[in-house]
């Protein structure tokens, strides 16, 4: 990669702190597909993981600053402070060519903040956040004061929200600008075509918060309907979900399939009939935008990001959070009637469109001044 920036093109620094192909880092993918040739896109990242391979050989940056992964052990942080430091000296040194500073999500604002103060540049923090933070209420209000030329994009009012709670800014303050959907990048090539049993999809992160120890009540419920449990996540169990691990393995594998995670998400939805999301917390839910692009029905929870996706029973059917019966009775809805799921379906597809990524692009650009 060329550490020249070609004269007529603006800088933009891009601060992406997980290792892993999340939302976050998902979206930020497809925004750093859609500047090449408009920005010199320099990217600050770990030096590896799933999300800085697909970088690499997608070819999604000019330029790369190596920093250490998101702390877990007291050397881990005080490897995240030198982090912070070599990225303040890289914009110090590259202040004349710089244009402006991406933060993706509050994370890597942390990270980012001390570049910004040195250079006095813009910071555009686009939030996933889904939840605040103890720390971040602390600090928010500090970093208000000492970064004048803040700026806050969030992918949804839950996200801006978290923000506002943090300190960071007032409500209102944040444009909302949400995660881009490619269709090039999630479009199943062979997507299924409704025959029995059907396959209801579990997409995502293993977690309380994603709701995943609801899964074994569900499924022993919706044992007799004409189904089987796709599992796209991690099968390495956890403290937290070891439990919830022991129960599923219980269930016989032509009704439960802990297929694992798959970095290919074509593949996920060619295989998937419905989506099942009962999470308790999101700040915008890929999954379901994703699904929906796919013409597939999800059940999700009353989250305000599902029911902002979703609409009003349009593109999916809403149950109230962590209400197990009401969850068991939207699927028994959706896998018994199958026009259900084709209306459903065809609502999300349209409901998708406007997460197409050009205009998001777009957003971005206007906020880095580009």
């Amino acid at each position: 990669m060329s550490s020249q920036t070609p004269p007529q093109l603006p800088t933009v620094l891009f601060v992406a702190t997980p290792r892993a192909l999340g939302g976050s880092n998902r979206s930020l993918i497809t925004i750093l597909g859609r500047l090449e040739g408009k920005v010199h896109r320099v990217l600050a990242a770990p030096a590896d993981g799933a999300f800085i391979d697909l970088v690499a050989a997608e070819g999604l940056a000019d330029e790369r600053v190596e920093l250490p992964r998101r702390p877990q052990t007291p050397v881990d942080r005080l490897l995240r402070v030198f982090g912070g430091l070599k990225l303040a000296w890289w914009a110090v040194r590259n202040r004349r060519r710089l244009t402006a500073i991406h933060a993706n999500a509050i994370t890597g604002l942390n990270l980012a903040a001390p570049a910004a103060l040195l250079t006095q540049r813009r910071i555009v923090v686009w939030v996933h956040d889904p939840v605040g933070s103890r720390w971040g209420a602390v600090l928010g209000p500090l970093v208000r004061r000492l970064l004048p030329h803040l700026q806050f994009a969030a992918v949804s009012t839950t996200a801006e929200a978290v923000a506002v709670e943090n300190g960071l800014c007032a409500p209102g303050d944040a444009a909302i600008v949400p995660n881009p959907i490619d269709p090039a990048e999630i479009l199943a090539e062979n997507p299924r075509s409704g025959e029995v049993p059907l396959h209801v999809g579990f997409v995502g992160g293993a977690t309380e918060r994603k709701g995943f120890d609801l899964l074994p009540d569900v499924v022993a419920a919706l044992r007799d309907e004409p189904i089987v449990w796709k599992l796209y996540v991690f099968l390495e169990p956890s403290d937290e979900n070891a439990a919830v691990w022991d129960r599923l393995s219980a269930f016989p594998p032509d009704l439960v399939d802990p297929v694992g995670k798959i970095p290919d998400v074509h593949k996920v939805y060619g295989d998937l009939d419905i989506v099942f999301i009962p999470s308790r917390a999101e700040s915008f839910c890929r999954v379901a935008a994703e699904a929906m692009m796919n013409g597939i029905p999800v059940v999700g929870s009353d989250i305000p990001p599902l029911q902002t996706l979703l609409g009003d029973d349009e593109a999916g059917l809403i149950f109230p959070s962590e209400d197990v019966a009401a969850a068991v009775a939207a699927l028994r809805r959706v896998i018994g009637d199958a026009e259900l799921r084709r209306r459903l379906g065809e609502a999300g597809r349209t409901r998708a469109a406007a997460y197409a990524p050009d205009s998001i692009t777009d957003q971005l650009l206007a906020l880095y001044g580009a």
